[in-house]
């Protein structure tokens, strides 16, 4: 399609119109250190909204101008309909994304006009974060131990952990949450970690909680 039937077709169901379900906030505002967890809330108010492609840029804007005849038949340029009505409705979603940014990160781009722009700014801004805060959290898997804490307490922090993971979009398997949830015990423990490794098919995270609670209940009662 030219690009100006293409323009038209995806802006078939705007027409200016606008759109109450984008009228509503996040519960998070972005800031400087959440930055996935947004992204998260954010994405699918969007595509449910239906207008994700001023996001991505699938609905570029239309030039402001097109091509016409006059009334001797010459060539000539008149203003396009379509630009008003894209202006408008990537406003309408820019105005929303702004809406949703905390202080301190709105200063930051206060000189960005247009729907992808802020987009692409902010994920140029944060990704590496983001990334960061990826490792930290397999980090503090890694070394995050049981100690005192009573076995819910220590499994509240390690679920915690993984689902953190899971909201920057690395989720990890319960196998994998298990053997992190494992290395955490000390020594004392070895005989619940030898009796798992004898297990012919691997226990839930629920049944590892279940031998860890009452292991500390034979434990104190000893």
């Amino acid at each position: 399609l030219p690009d100006s039937s293409r323009t038209k077709r995806n802006m078939s169901s705007s027409s200016g119109v606008s759109h109450p379900s984008l009228s509503g906030q996040v519960i998070e505002k972005l800031s400087h250190t959440n930055y996935v967890l947004w992204r998260t809330q954010i994405t699918p108010q969007l595509h449910g909204a239906g207008v994700f492609q001023y996001v991505d840029g699938t609905s570029p804007e239309p030039t402001k101008l097109q091509a016409a005849k006059d009334k001797d038949a010459k060539d000539t340029f008149v203003p396009n309909p379509l630009h008003p009505i894209w202006v408008r409705e990537d406003q309408q979603v820019l105005g929303f994304l702004l809406s949703n940014l905390s202080k301190e990160v709105l200063v930051t781009v206060t000189t960005v006009t247009t729907t992808q722009a802020l987009w692409t700014t902010l994920a140029g801004m944060y990704s590496s974060q983001s990334l960061s805060r990826v490792n930290n959290i397999r980090t503090s898997l890694i070394n995050t131990q049981k100690g005192n804490q009573s076995a819910a307490a220590y499994f509240a922090t390690m679920r915690g952990l993984a689902d953190e993971l899971a909201a920057a979009g690395k989720p990890i398997q319960d196998d994998e949450l298990i053997s992190y949830i494992l290395h955490g015990l000390d020594q004392k423990y070895q005989p619940l970690a030898s009796a798992l490794d004898a297990c012919v098919s691997l226990a839930s995270l629920d049944e590892i909680f279940s031998m860890l609670s009452n292991f500390d209940h034979r434990m104190v009662h000893f």
